[in-house]
């Protein structure tokens, strides 16, 4: 299965012996993994060209998870990312996730993936190189992110009953 995006990767796909099933271009999670389900696929494709698509891979894959879909995932596109797939969508899915930077590279990605004595080694690199990834990004200087309760207990006290506020008829000026 191959969605946005995606024409170069289909022909080079095809031109090496896979079945690409073109779903078209913004097409629903739902109609997706519909069509994942009745032509029994063995893999899926997303691609991202727009910023948009990211958070929509993210979904997808958290849906694949909710399914209890165990088939590779495959991220591309103009806006997708090692780090990006790492950090946002791998997480989600307990699948095999792999990042595809660009068309010349799906055929290794995807014959790794059916390859039955190479896949179990293929897929743990990719995982082990995501963990990396992930800890590098979490090691980045600047904000932390911290729990959402945690910074709720850390927000701003402001006593507005003490704070002087712009009189009647003026625009912004404090008195």
């Amino acid at each position: 299965m191959h969605d946005i995006g995606k024409n170069i990767v289909g022909v080079v796909l095809q031109c090496n012996n896979f079945e690409v099933i073109d779903l078209g271009v913004m097409v629903p999670a739902e109609r997706i993994l519909e069509a994942v389900r009745k032509e029994n696929a063995d893999m899926v494709g997303l691609s991202g060209l727009i910023t948009p698509s990211l958070e929509e891979m993210a979904h997808f894959a958290r849906e694949m998870e909710r399914l209890g879909m165990r088939i590779p995932l495959l991220i591309g596109g103009a806006t997708t990312s090692r780090t990006h797939t790492a950090v946002k969508i791998e997480p989600h899915y307990s699948g095999p996730t792999v990042w595809v930077p660009d068309a010349s590279r799906a055929v290794g990605v995807a014959t790794s993936l059916v390859s039955d004595e190479g896949r179990d080694n293929y897929v743990a690199q990719v995982r082990h190189d995501y963990l990396k990834v992930r800890d590098a990004h979490a090691r980045k200087t600047g904000q932390k992110s911290v729990p959402l309760e945690a910074a709720r207990a850390n927000r701003a006290r402001l006593d507005w009953q003490h704070t002087c506020r712009p009189g009647p008829g003026t625009t912004g000026s404090f008195r």
